[in-house]
């Protein structure tokens, strides 16, 4: 073997040596990356870990808040439920003293009162004698300008200012 040769192996043989010293040194300090890596991901593990009590008490809060709207929904639509009755109720007794009103109305349409009641007053709602059917004043039949259909103005029922009076 020549001289040169001897050069070359022993030039390969060195770059060999110096390869595998880079990747020897390059996978500890890999492994030291890896080991710092693993450390630091275990103390964000156990900071993480310190904080599931606040993420409890933040959780059992959320629960009872959601909790208090469910049962304010429901006593919400209980309430609305209330109010559409007594809306309801309200409609029935206006509607009533309407009626009675109308009816009152109908047996002495001037409004003339009971001696003994204030002028106005209707009184409790007894039976009444029927209205004589020879004659009066505001029967649209003698006097077809007293029809509450032909001049709404003359309803004895209805107040000037439109609405029934009470």
């Amino acid at each position: 073997m020549s001289t040169s040769m001897i050069l070359l192996v022993l030039a390969v043989l060195v770059v060999l040596a110096l390869v595998v010293v880079a990747v020897v040194l390059i996978n500890q300090r890999n492994s030291r990356l890896r080991a710092a890596r693993a450390e630091q991901a275990g103390q964000l593990r156990a900071q993480a870990a310190a904080h599931d009590g606040p993420i409890a008490a933040s959780r059992d809060r959320a629960d009872e808040a959601a909790g208090r709207a469910a049962e304010a929904r429901r006593e919400a639509q209980i309430a609305e439920r209330e109010a559409a009755e007594a809306e309801r109720l309200l409609a029935q007794d206006q509607a009533r003293q309407e009626d009675q009103l109308r009816t009152a109305d109908h047996l002495d349409p001037h409004g003339e009162a009971i001696p003994e009641h204030p002028a106005g007053a209707t009184g409790p709602v007894t039976e009444a004698a029927p209205a004589p059917d020879d004659y009066s004043p505001t029967d649209p039949a003698v006097d077809p300008a007293m029809d509450p259909a032909v001049d709404p103005a003359v309803d004895p029922a209805i107040d000037p200012d439109g609405r029934h009076r009470a």
